[in-house]
């Protein structure tokens, strides 16, 4: 297939359509991994060091849209494109040499570290432990996959990060169809290495023939500038990372799948949101570029449209999967070796954790108009208060009912973080006069 930038319409259409084709690959994904693994230690260990590393990958991505690309445009159009190559390549040197440092660390210091950060018993860490160290290697290049995406979205290349997403799926699938006998679990952390691999490569040969990328332009100099923003933005995803792992580290003490089961149910969830957040991301650099030609008026107001429509359609979303989970949890996710008392748990978290959904959907939106108008601060600040509240209701409800606590808490914390966001934009936009 032949990739070109696109315009903002296109790239919401093609960016729709790969959408659903990627979400479709991935749920065959997981429906493989429930009919052959289950629901068992081994599935749990790999999804918690698979969800950490594309959380760790998630806070470049995030430090990139909001921080990085926005000055990037500015300088491809005000200064040169050399100097925003400069500019991003410098970023990117640096954060693969302290991700090489914390490898490095990490090895040295053996299997004691997947003993402190999981909550696993030790000799469930040592039977898997090919898959510790296979997530480290894949933080490292997942994190710089998603790091190339996000500089070519802001050429217009929308639909790239969809295909690299359904090419990491794919391989997963493909290696445990191949290996699942012989390896087990493992199969499918090695199969996301070697996908990303390949994304990789063909993101950088991508980047050299379409935008005549420059990989050994590096100024750092042009980045002291914004480690404050950087650094902060940074310590905020931090604690993002530590809140949406600190609930799983909780969850491996008790009995074994629930993690799994989670995973299974929040992945069916989120399967809608997919071709949102491609649509956010499109949002995103529309918005950018309303700042960029002086059209502040329009931006509040495109958000708040795209807002509104993504709250409507994704309740309307909500409710048919609610209706119909328990068809979605015994009879597609109940076969083979899932135990029925799996199904059925997972079946009560599909419900409950569907009516996520609306509200996440249209705080992707309002977060956009944070980015684009530099409302770091102000967003780091609603997320560490957010976060903190969340740790304390996870601990509790947690201790009390399990993984059924831990959904009823994700429900609550997504509505509040909706209503923070909406609230705080109230105010700024009462104190702006528009012409």
């Amino acid at each position: 297939m032949k990739l070109k930038s696109e315009t903002y319409k296109k790239g919401a259409i093609h960016s729709s359509f790969f959408s659903v084709l990627a979400k479709g690959v991935a749920f065959v994904q997981h429906l493989l991994i429930a009919y052959y693994f289950g629901a068992n230690t081994g599935t749990d260990l790999y999804f918690y060091l698979f969800n950490l590393v594309i959380l760790i990958g998630g806070m470049i991505q995030t430090i990139a849209t909001s921080i990085l690309i926005p000055q990037s445009m500015l300088l491809r159009h005000s200064v040169s494109a050399k100097a925003e190559m400069k500019y991003l390549n410098a970023f990117m040197y640096g954060f693969i040499s302290l991700i090489l440092l914390f490898i490095l660390l990490v090895s040295l210091a053996g299997d004691r570290v997947p003993e402190l950060i999981t909550n696993f018993p030790s000799e469930d860490i040592e039977k898997y432990i090919p898959i510790y160290y296979a997530s480290l290697w894949l933080m490292l290049v997942m994190a710089t996959n998603l790091y190339l995406t996000e500089i070519l979205v802001s050429f217009k290349f929308f639909s790239l990060p969809l295909i690299c997403n359904l090419l990491l799926n794919s391989g997963i699938i493909l290696a445990l169809l191949l290996f699942k006998e012989t390896i087990g679990v493992t199969s499918m952390i090695y199969g996301s290495c070697i996908a990303s691999m390949i994304n990789s490569v063909i993101l950088i040969i991508l980047m050299k023939r379409k935008l005549q990328w420059k990989f050994l332009l590096i100024d750092f100099s042009t980045i002291s500038h914004q480690w404050k923003s950087i650094t902060g933005l940074a310590f905020n995803q931090g604690v993002v990372i530590f809140a949406s792992t600190f609930p799983m580290y909780l969850l491996s003490y008790y009995q074994p799948g629930a993690i799994t089961i989670i995973n299974y149910a929040q992945k069916f969830i989120q399967a809608p949101l997919a071709w949102i957040q491609q649509f956010t991301a499109v949002l995103q650099i529309k918005l950018n570029n309303l700042k960029g030609g002086g059209k502040e008026h329009e931006i509040y107001q495109s958000a708040s449209r795209i807002a509104v429509r993504l709250f409507l359609l994704t309740l309307f979303t909500s409710l048919m999967i609610f209706l119909l989970r328990g068809f979605i949890a015994e009879t597609l996710f109940g076969l083979g070796e899932m135990p029925s008392e799996a199904a059925t748990k997972l079946s009560y978290l599909i419900g409950l954790l569907t009516f996520s959904m609306p509200f996440t959907a249209m705080s992707l939106a309002y977060m956009k108009v944070f980015f684009t108008q530099g409302y770091i601060r102000q967003y780091v600040a609603i997320m560490l208060f957010v976060n903190a509240i969340s740790c304390v209701m996870y601990a509790i409800s947690i201790y009390h009912w399990q993984e059924n606590g831990y959904a009823f808490v994700y429900v609550l914390i997504e509505m509040l973080t909706t209503l923070i966001i909406w609230l705080y934009l109230q105010k700024q936009l009462k104190k702006k006069v528009y012409y």
